[in-house]
């Protein structure tokens, strides 16, 4: 059985899980991104990345109409040119994660995409040479240091979402840029949302090795993270991420994204990818 957890464990935590994500979404459609108190970051929260995680982990659990509310929210955040952006004020560029992550979202839910038309706009953010750029714009916000692994496997992860196979020099910029991960990104707070986001487009990490159990107690992100990311998952992982859930069906938010100055966390987040990382438990049993 799943890392000491019991199928019925599994299948009522998941169910209180469903139904805490559906009384977290927002009025207009969205799921809450949060600065974290004690490192608040410079740029302000906002629901479109996290809105686009959660369609795109659970796109089959959820509610139709959560689903419908969700989708409806992210083609009202989509730019007249196409792509997407951090915040809808226009103060920042159009970036590779939110327009990879809405693209991605939404085809697998199957609304109405033009899925070449995706892909075409996923590639402009290529450099020559590679990998994928961050940033749709010159300058500081088109410079090489602000490459980022996770956001390239998410780039990549969306190209196929649409139905293409990613070229072979795409894919080896990305497993490059993933082979030099260590540790936290330019914007991910953790080596396991690396681990994780490289393991969905089959991309090895060798390097990327989860911690022991105990190192994970009280951490639900990176657990859920680790289960996902694991061929082999931690040992007791499962039955530690069951214990880590509140009695509302959620799990505590735990800095998920980062920039120069500070964190963002997401309980709706948190929850999704430990409701993605019990399901990928049970499918293994």
């Amino acid at each position: 059985m799943m890392t000491g957890a019991t199928s019925a464990e599994v299948r009522r935590s998941v169910t209180a899980a469903l139904r805490a994500l559906e009384e977290a979404q927002e009025p207009d459609g969205s799921f809450p991104l949060t600065v974290v108190p004690s490192r608040p970051p410079v740029t302000p929260a906002d629901n479109l990345f996290s809105t686009a995680m959660v369609l795109g982990l659970l796109p089959g659990g959820l509610r139709p109409e959560t689903v419908s509310r969700a989708t409806a929210y992210l083609f009202g955040r989509r730019e007249a040119q196409g792509p997407w952006a951090w915040v809808a004020d226009g103060s920042l560029p159009p970036d590779a994660d939110d327009t990879a992550c809405c693209l991605g979202a939404l085809a697998a839910v199957g609304a109405a995409l033009d899925h070449a038309g995706g892909v075409r706009l996923l590639r402009r953010f290529w450099r020559l040479g590679g990998p994928f750029r961050t940033w749709l714009a010159r300058g500081m916000w088109g410079s090489r240091d602000r490459d980022d692994p996770v956001v390239n496997c998410n780039v990549l992860w969306a190209i196929q979402q649409l139905g293409t196979a990613p070229r072979r020099a795409e894919r080896a910029a990305v497993g490059r840029i993933v082979a030099r991960a260590q540790g936290a990104t330019r914007y991910y707070c953790s080596a396991a949302s690396v681990a994780w986001a490289a393991a969905r487009v089959g991309i090895p990490t060798p390097r990327l090795l989860p911690p022991a159990d105990a190192l994970l107690a009280g951490r639900p992100l990176e657990c859920a993270l680790w289960l996902l990311a694991s061929r082999k998952p931690p040992p007791a992982a499962g039955k530690l991420l069951l214990n880590m859930q509140e009695t509302d069906g959620s799990w505590p938010a735990e800095a998920w994204l980062h920039d120069h100055r500070g964190d963002w966390q997401s309980r709706p987040v948190t929850t999704a990818f430990a409701v993605a990382a019990l399901s990928r438990m049970t499918a293994l049993t």
